[in-house]
């Protein structure tokens, strides 16, 4: 049966006036006697008005208490503003994914959905016209040994590029990632040449000191002269991937929108600083991962290095 409605509490402040009992009471307006006994607890001495006061209080009181807290509201926001998505940050403060997006469509988090990190729909891309396919050869990705189609391995990348808006400079980023541990790296550049390419790689060659087993891209035009850098550094491969197929860099293609976050199309690439874009990438490196077991890239990375020198 559903609650006394505010009509017969006028009824019961009414009959207990004129001297009846609480058994009467029930029975005239249908209901059990100890919920008339309940109901005179609500307020003494009892009044229509008070008690339905009383019932709406704790009616709002009622459900559900919520476990946000001030201070993990204030934990989530700060991992949200770090680009986390509401999955790795629930993993994080050992809370379900379905709460946080709650809190966020009920307002209770002031983060715009908007801004959450591939928030909305993808588009489909536009093609890239810069690309001829038949003007150069290289090795494709057909040819890519088991160790680096299965993640085997520390060393095997994945390497594209990022511009900026077009006719607001020719800066661009050359984005890297390691296919095992997602570590993930960039270079700025002042152009989207096949020189600039080549000069930014030879560096991280260079850093890597023989560590790196292979390079995969696309058939952009900055890469027709990747295939020389494997008579400098031996044991690198190059693979070019099939036409129009950014899946097959597809942990790339995930950074890449990653890294967007923090420098969303449209904007600008001509003043990023050296240590901005460190900063950048640091955060994105340090952040734990599903496919990792919840290690972040960082994390995995050094435990490969560890491993390797043992």
């Amino acid at each position: 049966m559903t609650s006394i409605t505010y009509s017969e509490r006028i009824k019961l402040e009414t009959l207990l006036h004129l001297g009846w009992t609480q058994v009467n009471i029930a029975q005239k307006l249908q209901r059990a006697p100890s919920t008339i006994s309940y109901e005179l607890t609500r307020c003494s001495p009892y009044t229509a008005d008070a008690a339905q006061t009383n019932a709406d209080l704790c009616r709002r009181r009622c459900g559900r208490k919520t476990i946000l807290t001030g201070v993990l509201k204030t934990l989530i926001l700060n991992h949200l503003r770090l680009a986390w998505s509401p999955e790795t940050i629930a993993h994080y403060v050992s809370t379900s994914t379905k709460s946080i997006y709650n809190w966020l469509n009920q307002e209770l988090l002031e983060f715009p959905l908007e801004d959450l990190l591939e928030h909305g729909l993808r588009h489909k891309r536009r093609l890239d016209l810069r690309s001829r396919y038949n003007q150069f050869l290289g090795r494709s990705i057909e040819q890519r040994p088991e160790a680096v189609t299965k993640r085997m391995r520390l060393g095997d990348f994945e390497v594209d590029t990022i511009v900026g808006p077009r006719g607001q400079g020719k800066a661009c980023l050359l984005t890297l990632i390691d296919r095992k541990t997602r570590f993930f790296w960039a270079y700025w550049l002042p152009n989207r040449t096949k020189t600039s390419v080549n000069v930014a790689l030879e560096r991280f060659l260079t850093t890597f000191k023989g560590r790196v087993h292979s390079i995969t891209v696309d058939h952009g035009l900055e890469f027709t002269d990747l295939p020389k850098l494997e008579a400098t550094y031996t044991g690198l491969k190059i693979y070019y991937c099939h036409a129009y197929t950014p899946s097959e860099r597809g942990s790339n293609e995930r950074f890449n929108r990653t890294l967007r976050y923090f420098y969303p199309k449209g904007s600008s690439l001509e003043h990023i600083s050296v240590p901005e874009l460190t900063s950048t990438l640091l955060q994105i490196n340090q952040k734990p991962l599903k496919i990792l077991k919840w290690e972040s890239p960082f994390q995995r990375l050094l435990a490969e290095l560890t491993e390797s020198s043992d």
